[in-house]
């Protein structure tokens, strides 16, 4: 997996949880550093988590010692696929231009808990992926773990600011870049 490859993924799979933060730090009258501390905590443990369990699911041995190049092949395949899902998802996210309502609160963990673990979801098939094209997983997780902490400190600190400005157009990106990882996939490896 290129360099490239790996930082566009980073950066995909991170402004997810932007987003999130920005939503939520949109509704908050003054910023608490504890409460940002367990939202950072809450996106770091599942994040980490994540990106390890669908790492560890490619490595059974039926995928990890196989020495078929048609199984290599077909994982290529699949992990392409992986990431043009999470793609159109974002994509989706970005062309539904649903209002966003911006009212003072305080940070819901609950909510927060309920679409990091969604995200999660997304990272657990981004570790799929990393894990059937092959990559250093102790440096992706822990640059994904990184980068998706800093991602929900911006995005909260962003949304306090400036409120939810911009929301789609970091959907658009996030999808296109992601959108543009599989496809590089999809005709490098195939």
């Amino acid at each position: 997996m290129s360099i490239l490859e790996s930082t566009l993924i980073v950066i995909g799979l991170s402004m997810n949880i932007f987003l999130i933060g920005q939503y939520e730090g949109s509704m908050i009258r003054k910023i608490e550093w504890r409460a940002v501390f367990v939202v950072c905590l809450i996106v770091g443990v599942f994040e980490t988590f994540a990106m390890l369990g669908g790492y560890l699911l490619t490595r059974i041995p039926f995928f990890s010692l196989s020495e078929s190049a048609d199984l290599k092949h077909f994982c290529c395949f699949v992990a392409a696929i992986l990431f043009l899902l999470i793609a159109s998802y974002m994509l989706y996210k970005a062309f539904r231009h649903a209002p966003v309502q911006e009212r003072l609160n305080k940070i819901a963990y609950k909510r927060i808990l309920l679409e990091v673990v969604l995200v999660a979801v997304f990272t657990f098939m981004a570790g799929i992926g990393w894990g059937f094209i092959g990559h250093n997983i102790i440096l992706a997780t822990s640059v994904i773990a990184g980068s998706t902490v800093l991602a929900a400190i911006v995005g909260i600190w962003a949304g306090y600011r400036e409120g939810c400005r911009g929301r789609y157009g970091f959907y658009m990106t996030g999808g296109a870049m992601l959108a543009f990882v599989g496809a590089e996939i999809l005709v490098r490896y195939l």
